[in-house]
């Protein structure tokens, strides 16, 4: 909220004599209450816009309460954030936290914005003081190779750089590398960093780490980075629905594991009264092809 914000909101009170006897008397809240339900389309409280008045005050914060601001309005959809964070992300490079940032990363790279997700993934690079460079992915390339600390740092810092453009060919190799590596641990932030990557090559994987990893933990991993965690976007994921038709035919699924692949076809597809009947899905799908 801006500081002109801040300060209309508390003068509520004090605008008229009639407003604040309701107030007193409960009916504002009762009129709120009776004509604002919480179901429904969004209701705007304003044009979701930084403000020059804004920005200028953004201006005068140290990197790290930028960032956070940025952020924060960027998951709240304001126009023009993501602009501002990718205009000012270089710079922060090094000064910024990850862990003072947590609570709203956490929520960008839940966002259903594709783009706010990269918005999370710059951040966390700057906070890891890792410039967008080949370099920076040789480095922690040599990480994994030295044994230093524990894989899945450098499986994690990896999938972000090839993310944005770093090397992704060699990213990917590097993770599919660590698939089946013996540590679960190890394997889960392989996944992730597949998902995290975010390019078509992914999906193949994925679906087979689904189908055959011995670990339950590690199958749901490849299915949320299939339906919705990670950096697919929602046509990339429906790239995914071939095998999974594949998949709920499977006699040697676990009950789990069967249950995971109906899940993900919903989520995907957005279809979530069709349950878990094949031939149901089968059709929806024959029916989709058919429109193309």
């Amino acid at each position: 909220m801006s500081r002109w914000g801040v300060k209309a909101f508390f003068a509520v009170p004090v605008l008229a004599t009639g407003a604040t006897m309701l107030l007193a008397t409960g009916g504002i809240q009762q009129w709120i209450g009776a004509s604002l339900q919480l179901a429904g389309a969004p209701v705007a409280t304003s044009h979701a816009v930084l403000s020059e008045h804004e920005l200028a005050g953004i201006d005068e914060l140290p990197p790290q309460e930028q960032a956070k601001r940025l952020l924060e309005r960027a998951v709240n959809g304001y126009q023009g954030a993501l602009e501002q964070i990718e205009k000012r992300v270089d710079g922060w490079t090094g000064k910024i936290d990850n862990e003072a940032l947590r609570s709203v990363s956490d929520v960008a790279y839940c966002s259903n914005n594709v783009r706010v997700r990269a918005a999370a993934i710059e951040l966390s690079l700057a906070g890891y003081g890792l410039p967008k460079t080949a370099r920076s992915v040789d480095g922690q390339v040599e990480l994994l190779r030295a044994g230093t600390e524990k894989k899945f740092y450098p499986l994690w810092k990896l999938s972000l750089l090839g993310n944005r453009g770093v090397e992704p060919e060699t990213v990917r190799r590097v993770l599919m590398d660590h698939l089946h590596d013996n540590d679960v641990v190890t394997r889960r932030w392989a996944v992730n960093g597949l998902g995290m990557l975010g390019a078509d090559e992914a999906i193949e994987p994925l679906l087979a780490v689904f189908r055959h990893d011995p670990s339950p933990e590690i199958r749901e991993r490849a299915a949320c980075n299939l339906a919705e965690s990670g950096m697919l976007t929602k046509q990339q994921r429906m790239k995914a629905i071939p095998g999974l038709l594949e998949m709920m035919d499977d006699p040697t699924l676990d009950a789990q594991t069967r249950g995971w692949v109906f899940q993900a076809l919903r989520e995907i597809s957005g279809e979530g009264g069709i349950g878990t009947e094949p031939a149901a899905w089968r059709s929806w799908w024959a029916s989709r092809v058919r429109s193309l």
